[in-house]
């Protein structure tokens, strides 16, 4: 099974990433554009994982997030990796608002090695995915127009709850199901 753990998007925020990336396909670069309802912030890729492991990992999340407090974040600034120049993904930025945001991976990333999983090697960059690529070389046109935003800012959203997800790829795109939601105490105000 793939599985991955995130945070889920409230619909105002996949909104507003949805006009934006309605200014970006007018570039007319071949790209896989993520629908709205398939945003999310990822928190760690689990990659191919046997029933086990992910009850392992649900059972090692579920006390640090039901003691931790739910938190805000915001969406600030677009970008791509590996660079502008030649993207191959774009993403817009997410900004916490506290430091919550770095402790919760942390739960998340000691959840997935507690089952098994090798650590992750790459720094955190927490981001959510508006589009991927198929010819960076030819994409930049699309990175131009990415830098042609540089004050794009969502809304302010909370953070009330983590997901941990099952995908299967599918020719019509990946299709996410949600099988386990780990719920933080509400002190958002």
């Amino acid at each position: 099974m793939r599985a991955f753990i995130a945070i889920e998007l409230p619909d105002s925020v996949r909104r507003q990433f949805s006009e934006i990336v309605a200014q970006l396909r007018k570039t007319g670069v071949k790209a896989t554009w993520v629908q709205p309802d398939r945003m999310h912030l990822t928190l760690r890729f689990l990659g191919d994982v046997q029933k086990e492991q992910i009850d392992i990992i649900a059972d090692a999340l579920q006390q640090p997030l039901s003691l931790h407090d739910a938190f805000s974040l915001v969406s600030d600034g677009l970008g791509a990796f590996p660079n502008l120049r030649r993207p191959s993904v774009i993403w817009a930025a997410i900004a916490p608002l506290d430091p919550n945001l770095a402790r919760v991976q942390q739960f998340v990333e000691t959840a997935a090695r507690s089952a098994g999983l090798a650590a992750e090697t790459k720094v955190y960059h927490p981001h959510v995915t508006l589009a991927r690529v198929r010819n960076p070389a030819a994409a930049r046109a699309l990175g131009a127009a990415v830098e042609s935003y540089p004050a794009f800012r969502t809304d302010a959203f909370d953070v009330s709850h983590v997901s941990l997800f099952l995908s299967e790829l599918t020719p019509r795109g990946p299709v996410y199901t949600r099988i386990h939601e780990f719920p933080m105490k509400r002190s958002v105000s």
